[in-house]
């Protein structure tokens, strides 16, 4: 066991190292997806699929662990980590199989994408589920922890930030007509009125929240990728609503992705 726990360490250590490394890449290089799309990164499928086959296998992965971890009396029961376990899988039940089933264009996503995004989400839950329940001092979540100043700021700032992406995402959605209606158009209200990437700004508060409930190392590099990743797409995203709309766009004095920061 104690291989195992170096060996998280040192993975913890990689995946940090490389959200900088990937940060610096995609001030680059713009992964061809949504609004981005283009044809240059090979193969596609229907966007519909390809968000359910890139999101799934942390879903599987996660309840895995803690399947295994129960099984093998690894860890016993916690409350307090099962409660941050479905918190976890309520953000990909919605990613995974809600988000997908409400879409409604008949975009593509390049193959080569969907496989990052395996790749990444499979390293995530080895993450944050090794954490939970193998590795966390047998201490580091007791009954109090729910009444903590950590978990209570966590959950609403992870409600919150959920709330404000399943929003910003729905006034996408209704901005086209039907399925087959390929326009993009500026989307208003809610936070659309100070930001162009209202639903990315959502997703982070939701992992800031989602680190800080848990308060954790892997919680917090997840952070990280988040923001890696994230904040250069809010990037191309404003660059995108500029080369379409021009004036009529840049005049609404929007920032990307924080609120009257950047």
């Amino acid at each position: 066991m104690e291989f195992w726990h170096t060996f998280y360490d040192y993975f913890l250590l990689a995946m940090l190292l490389l959200s900088i490394v990937v940060f610096a890449i995609l001030q680059f290089i713009t992964p061809a997806y949504g609004m981005t799309f283009n044809n240059r990164w090979g193969l596609s499928v229907n966007s519909r699929l390809g968000w359910i086959i890139m999101e799934l296998p942390v879903f599987l992965l996660m309840t895995a662990l803690y399947i295994v971890s129960l099984h093998y009396k690894i860890k016993p029961f916690n409350i307090v980590t099962c409660i941050i376990f479905l918190l976890f899988q309520a953000h990909y039940i919605e990613r995974t199989f809600v988000f997908p089933s409400l879409m409604r264009s008949t975009s593509k996503m390049p193959i080569s994408i969907i496989s990052i995004g395996i790749v990444f989400n499979s390293c995530n839950a080895f993450m944050q589920g090794c954490w939970l329940f193998f590795f966390c001092p047998a201490n580091a979540y007791p009954i109090s922890w729910l009444y903590s100043p950590q978990f209570i700021i966590g959950v609403i700032l992870f409600v919150a930030g959920m709330t404000i992406n399943i929003h910003s995402d729905e006034i996408i959605r209704k901005l086209r007509k039907n399925k087959n209606d390929t326009n993009y158009y500026i989307p208003h209200g809610g936070l659309f009125k100070h930001i162009s990437s209202a639903n990315y700004f959502g997703e982070i508060l939701e992992w800031v929240g989602f680190a800080i409930l848990c308060w954790s190392a892997a919680g917090w590099i997840f952070v990280f990728w988040t923001l890696a990743n994230i904040v250069p797409r809010s990037t191309a995203v404003y660059q995108r609503y500029t080369q379409f709309f021009g004036k009529e766009f840049t005049e609404l004095k929007r920032c990307k992705i924080f609120p009257f920061i950047y």
